[in-house]
């Protein structure tokens, strides 16, 4: 539990020293935009290819492992989707699906799974940062590049779209983080290193400017469809994912630890980035992704306890 709120705790800080930013007038909503433009085109990107460029493939994998968490996510997203399409809030239907699927692994999971169970979580935590942006990133950036091509002739619009998501910085950067890892290239050092440093700016980045988007948008309305987000995450998910690998795969308890433990992480605040690149969902994200991490301690322990028996 100390753990979370050591990592949890200088989040918060920056949140609210960009909300501090906002509000007294030294950070213009312009300027915030700008910051953001930053975080979703060039800093989100940068980090995905160096994640994808160095990842360690495991072998062999689990799939029942890999299965139980990601089907699970996957009908976290549908649900999701749907939701904001049945509140007629189609331009936020990506943002519905993404936010409650998409797990802190990086940030928060990694460190926590290791502390929990440890080093041999490490495989099971690499297969969860190997899968969960090419799934779920691919699958975000399909549905907001169709909404944006919608109207006209659907095959156009369709056709529009594919190419529109294959041209996308965040998938163009995980296609080619991963040829340079399979191919076994070398991505020279210079290049590396400047995608490191783009890199190390998304956590920052995207903490301020959710504190400026709390300073500068309005949130009363958004409280009730953000908290069913955030019950989604940290509740809905784990729950299906024990389901899933306790009934449908029959994973061992070391493997089924750290799948439901994971689940019950809150929102990535990548997927607030995903929300400033397409310019929707902004405020609801905001208040899910603070939702959802205020909760997590206690799914997380939750999780941690019925998944050790």
């Amino acid at each position: 539990m100390t753990l979370i709120f050591q990592i949890v705790l200088p989040m918060f800080v920056l949140v609210a020293l960009g909300f501090y930013a906002g509000k007294s007038g030294n950070f213009s909503n312009t300027a915030a935009q700008g910051l953001s433009r930053f975080l979703g085109i060039y800093a989100l990107p940068a980090l995905l290819f160096a994640a994808m460029a160095k990842a360690k493939i495991p072998d062999p994998i689990e799939w029942g492992f890999v299965a139980s968490f990601f089907v699970a996510a996957f009908i976290i997203f549908a649900l999701g989707a749907a939701w904001m399409l049945s509140i007629r809030r189609r331009d936020e239907a990506a943002i519905g699906g993404f936010a409650p699927s998409f797990s802190s692994i990086g940030l928060l999971g990694a460190p926590i799974l290791m502390d929990a169970y440890g080093s041999s979580v490490a495989i099971p935590v690499m297969l969860l940062i190997l899968f969960q942006s090419p799934l779920l990133f691919t699958t975000a950036t399909m549905i907001a590049e169709a909404q944006r091509t919608a109207g006209g002739r659907p095959v156009v619009a369709a056709v529009n779209a594919v190419k529109a998501t294959l041209l996308s910085p965040m998938i163009l950067s995980i296609v080619v983080g991963m040829g340079f890892n399979l191919s076994g290239v070398h991505v020279p050092d210079a290049v590396m290193k400047a995608a490191d440093y783009a890199a190390a700016t998304v956590l920052p980045c995207a903490c301020f400017t959710l504190g400026t988007s709390l300073s500068f948008g309005k949130l009363s309305g958004k409280f009730g469809q953000a908290l069913v987000l955030a019950v989604m995450k940290t509740v809905l998910h784990p729950v299906l994912t024990w389901v899933l690998a306790v009934e449908v795969f029959h994973l061992p308890p070391d493997w089924l630890a750290p799948a439901v433990t994971a689940a019950a992480l809150p929102i990535g605040v990548n997927v607030y980035a995903f929300a400033e690149r397409y310019q929707t969902g902004r405020e609801l994200v905001s208040m899910s992704l603070l939702l959802s991490t205020l909760m997590s301690p206690i799914s997380i322990s939750v999780a941690f306890m019925v998944a050790m028996g």
